[in-house]
């Protein structure tokens, strides 16, 4: 299990709250008159993709996710990031970090990192 816990700087700085921190919660809102609380952590209580969702989010948001997305296949794409914030991270740290380091925070190749670098450096909108 991958438990290295990095996290940049800009991820979810509006909130000010880690990943952890929002789905490990005691109470979920389902809805506007529906909620789950303190449901005890077992995930061994559950089947195939929603126990490996348990044991990493805890039974709140797996039972939110199966509230909202039951029934449905869902694929993740590989970028996480959005263009906007992969080239704001990427100008905010072009003189804090190495291209390398920027590639592996963002999901990026190193020459993506250095093509955004001179596309910012030349003002221009880069990122696709």
């Amino acid at each position: 299990m991958y438990s290295e816990k990095r996290q940049c700087r800009f991820h979810m700085k509006n909130t000010g709250y880690k990943a952890s921190d929002i789905f490990k919660n005691d109470s979920l809102q389902l809805n506007k008159d529906e909620e789950v609380t303190a449901v005890n952590s077992n995930p061994e209580r559950y089947s195939g993709v929603y126990k490996e969702l348990a044991e990493l989010l805890g039974d709140a948001a797996t039972m939110k996710i199966w509230k909202r997305f039951s029934g449905l296949n869902i694929t993740f794409p590989q970028k996480l990031y959005s263009k906007e914030f992969r080239e704001e991270f990427i100008r905010e740290n072009m003189d804090l970090m190495k291209p390398a380091e920027m590639a592996k925070a963002l999901g990026l190749s190193e020459r993506r990192v250095r093509q955004i670098m001179v596309g910012i450096k030349q003002g221009k909108n880069t990122d696709i």
